[in-house]
């Protein structure tokens, strides 16, 4: 038997020796393909396009991309990334075309296997090449180290396609040259080169790249701990999965170390350093047991025999590291993108087809396809935000229609439309901004993707206002124009408040604090005093004096004696010390003057605090002290979601429900005891258990478990369903096992931060305005307002038409409508369920409040989808722990998944943990499922 630790260099760049069979992945950038777009691309008019690029734009570690432009081949769309992340290569319809990409592969052994695999999503009815050399291309071949490789992928070739190849040279070309005719489009989302996953036939000597296989003690076993809570928890953890053990101060040892515990070491410029992580494999028979990390704990002297105690860990996944500091407003970069104006108009548009932003999609972008300028990933459901929200009892018109009497009227936009962004987008940004990937099929259904977390702006009413109503008095002395632009005159009568910011002495408006919301209606009347061009404009400037932003220009010519009037409002949102300038000119001195006649004297009517432009910062207002890990670990616990290490990416992390794991894994393909395979059991272990003791006893379990949503106190619709059951909570389930008289204690299951939403309808009158209810109210509750609400993740159920109307005010230079349709959200993926498909996104079924005209409470809720099944599977009276000696082959432990079963004298175990011992018995805590 033969055990290795492996070491490799602090500075390791990836370089593999020859007679190591390392699990290294050769391609750069080989899931996000974020590199492709740093590269212009080349384009080609050679008979040979592919060749033509590599020898005339020489490869490098990362990924180019090239496209014909004429001659042989005719002009083709050069290759790009999907907004989903896949490589995306194209062809001309009707003649051939060849569009591909390369990269240099460094660091490969010649001599050795290696496995070449390519994801493809979508195969074109053409073909695609596979090209690869050392140096330059001086021929179109289709090989790889002088193999001839697969030539063309067909329309059926989707799925991973693998073919082995051995590497001629350390460094050799990539290339994938996709050639048609009938404008088909390849999607890719993974290629990879890594060494060939074959039965291992040498025992490891010494390395010849750096790396280092340390001296062992002879009776040293280096017994890993390995345990189903570390597998299935990857994104949560850093874990060691070794006890301490030492290592001999031999002279190898001592090179690798650098003679650390020599105090009087000279620096020869590769100092082991034990504050930089130490990668390393520990090996038996040729079998990776272990691929991690070294840790340097400490050197023992005793009478002269130094030894380094040390312990491995694994690091490569811990993503809660990374996100437990960073909040929402680390993502203000990314909520950039998402900003739009407040108005009836986007608030509809995000019911339907996606509102309108204020700038085009990026690249790199989760909300669309870059360029786009909608988006459907931040919408505006109607929710009862205030708890004011009255029936109309008069008729006043605004701009447009006015409030039916009778029927439901908003104050404000803000009184029932405020943000959600898609769950699926904030996890993508989450991501991304954190340099990890994931691979999930449950993440990318459909009903997951319309999840929506609210973005509430704040506790208190947004549009909250101060007006104030000014003129010019007549009197006054007269203020003409000049030829450069100047402010309007100072006003001699004004009632504005400090948060107006007007300035009387500079003639201009001053914010007085970030993202504040002007409304200014304005009047302003010019006599012309000679016949001349008026110009009026209002401008925005920044705190230093700079036009950033021009809201109005136009220029008039007028004869001497008549008048010109400006009559408009104004929408605008500055920051601090911005200012709000109105200004004129004319073409000729003494031109024009300000009209000061009493009864039509200039005037603003101001009101200050709009919501007009949805921006990062305003998004931010609440849920930017939100932070990112605590979003995920609540995603995570809603579903029962477990993390798990993906073995060819490091950095990609999978996530899926538990039951889809562990319950329904599929095995085919891999299993040859067809009897086995037939009950879902992977191994029959035996023969390999010592039966001689067995370590049996029950499993030690809760006797009630209480899942739920964390609990909003202020929010006045669940303190009423509180109250009104006795105490249960609104979305809570409580699960007590009634069987097992024994149990005792207690346990909490919470989906922290987000909280449960009450739905109900508006009014009783009218049952089909069924919305969620998120305001508080007085201790008498007999006043309504908002509050600083937890965040609440509810399902888009799509724009709703209901039989009567509600009224929506004339806003931000939008006019007044009744309208009968509106964006329902809620915590059911179906309102007015007729099929047992409906889910229920609260742990366990409430009563709804009524009338709600919903004819049952679905029972597929979070609990019962998510959780039932490991509960059904723990909670049987013939459940046990057992521990027991097994005989496991470096073969077993390389081989062997958490989510596999294992069969001991015919009864079904999932292993719990393991404590493997190279040269000894392991010891294995079993649990009996059946």
């Amino acid at each position: 038997m033969s055990i290795q630790l492996i070491l490799l260099p602090q500075n390791y760049d990836g370089y593999t020796a020859s007679q190591v069979a390392l699990n290294n992945q050769y391609v750069a950038d080989n899931t996000e393909f974020l590199t492709l777009l740093n590269h212009n691309g080349y384009d080609s008019t050679a008979s040979d396009p592919a060749l033509d690029a590599i020898n005339n734009d020489n490869a490098i570690a990362a990924w180019k991309r090239f496209r014909s432009t004429g001659g042989t081949f005719v002009s083709v769309t050069m290759p790009s990334r999907t907004s989903l992340n896949k490589l995306e290569l194209y062809s001309a319809n009707g003649a051939t075309s060849s569009s591909g990409v390369y990269q240099k592969i460094v660091g490969l052994t010649p001599g050795v296997v290696y496995d070449l695999g390519i994801v493809i999503s979508q195969a074109g009815a053409g073909g695609l090449l596979i090209i690869g050399t050392s140096g330059n291309i001086t021929g179109s071949t289709s090989t790889l180290g002088d193999q001839t490789l697969f030539t063309a992928l067909g329309t059926s070739s989707t799925g991973t396609q693998t073919v082995s190849f051995t590497a001629d040279a350390t460094d050799e070309i990539l290339l994938l040259s996709y050639q048609n005719d009938n404008g088909s489009t390849v999607y890719i989302n993974k290629i990879s080169i890594s060494e060939s996953a074959q039965q291992p036939t040498f025992i490891y000597t010494d390395l010849d790249d750096g790396q280092v296989i340390c001296d062992l003690y002879e009776e040293e076993d280096i017994p890993l701990n390995l345990s189903i809570d570390d597998f299935k928890n990857v994104a949560e953890k850093v874990q060691s999965y070794s006890k301490d053990f030492n290592l001999p101060a031999t002279k190898r040892n001592n090179k690798i170390f650098n003679h650390i515990f020599d105090v009087q070491r000279k620096d020869n410029g590769i100092d082991f350093n034990p504050y930089v992580k130490t990668k390393c494999i520990l090996k038996q028979d040729g079998y990776t047991l272990f691929d991690g990390f070294l840790r340097l704990i400490d050197i023992s002297n005793k009478d002269g025999e130094i030894s380094y105690n040390v312990n491995l860990y694994d690091e490569v996944i811990a993503l809660a590291d990374i996100l437990q500091n960073k909040t929402f407003k680390d993502l203000s970069a990314t909520f950039v993108e998402l900003e739009h104006d407040y108005k009836k108009s986007n608030i509809k548009a995000s019911w339907t087809t996606g509102l309108t932003l204020l700038q085009p999609l990026g690249i790199n972008s989760f909300a669309g396809a870059a360029g786009a300028t909608t988006t459907q990933v931040i919408k505006y459901p109607f929710v009862d935000w205030t708890g004011s929200i009255s029936l109309a009892i008069s008729n006043n018109l605004g701009s447009g229609t006015g409030p039916i009497n009778g029927r439901p009227e908003l104050e404000k936009l803000e009184d029932a439309f405020r943000p959600f962004i898609n769950c699926k987008y904030l996890l993508d940004n989450i991501f991304y901004n954190a340099g990890f990937t994931y691979t999930s099929a449950f993440l990318n259904t459909n009903k997951f993707n319309k999840l929506f977390m609210d973005f509430n702006f704040t506790g208190e009413t947004p549009s909250e206002t101060m007006i104030g109503k000014y003129g010019f008095q007549s009197g006054i002395t007269t203020i003409t124009s000049n030829t450069t632009f100047q402010n309007i005159a100072p006003l001699n009568s004004n009632n504005f408040t400090n948060q107006v910011g007007w300035n009387n002495t500079q003639k201009k408006f001053v914010g007085q604090s970030d993202n504040v919301g002007y409304r200014i209606d304005y009047y302003i009347k010019f006599e012309c005093l000679a016949s001349n061009t008026l110009t009026f404009r209002i401008i925005r400037k920044d705190s230093s004096g700079n036009i950033i932003q021009t809201y109005f220009n136009s220029s008039i010519t007028q004869t001497a004696g008549l008048g010109v009037s400006e009559n408009n409002s104004l929408y605008a949102t500055i920051n601090t010390n911005e200012t709000i300038e109105f200004q004129f000119k004319s073409s000729v001195n003494n031109g024009y003057s300000l009209f000061q006649n009493a009864a039509n004297g200039t005037s603003f009517h101001v009101s200050v605090g709009l919501t007009t432009t949805i921006n990062s910062t305003l998004l931010n207002t609440r849920r930017g002290e939100l932070g990112q890990w605590d979003f995920l670990k609540g995603i995570l616990t809603m579903f029962n979601l477990v993390t798990l290490k993906d073995p060819d990416n490091p950095k990609n992390i999978i996530i899926e429900p538990y039951s889809d794991i562990f319950i329904n894994y599929s095995n085919s393909g891999v299993l040859t005891d067809l009897s086995l395979a037939s009950r879902g059991i992977n191994y029959d272990w035996t023969e390999k258990v010592d039966v001689s003791q067995i370590d049996l006893k029950p499993l030690e379990l809760i006797k009630q478990t209480t899942f739920k949503y964390e609990e909003d106190d202020d929010d006045y619709a669940f303190r009423i369903y509180k109250g009104g059951t006795g105490g249960k909570l609104y979305g809570e389930k409580i699960f007590i096992e009634q069987d097992m008289t024994l149990l005792e204690g207690e346990e909490e299951i919470v989906a922290t931060p987000f909280a449960a939403t009450v739905i109900k309808p508006l009014f009783d009158k009218f049952p089909n305005l069924l919305a969620p209810s998120i305001y508080a109210s007085n201790d008498a509750q007999t006043e309504f307002e908002g509050f600083d609400n937890l965040p609440r993740i509810l399902y888009d159920n799509g724009a709703k038409t209901i039989s009567a109307s509600y009224y929506i005010p004339d806003q931000n230079g939008q006019t007044s409508e009744n309208i009968s349709s509106f964006l329902q959200f809620s915590h059911l993926s179906e309102i007015n369920p007729t099929t047992a498909n409906t889910e229920d996104y609260n742990f366990g079924a409430s009563q709804l409040i009524q009338p709600a005209g919903i004819p049952f409470v679905p029972t597929d809720n979070l609990f019962n989808i998510y959780y039932a099944p490991y509960y059904n599977e723990l909670y049987d009276s013939n459940t046990r722990v057992m521990k027991l000696k097994v005989n496991l082959t470096p073969a077993d432990i390389n081989n062997f998944n958490f989510y596999d079963t294992v069969m001991i004298q015919n009864q079904t175990y999932r292993v719990n943990k393991i404590e493997y011992k190279p040269n000894d018995l392991s010891v294995v805590e079993f649990i009996l499922i059946g």
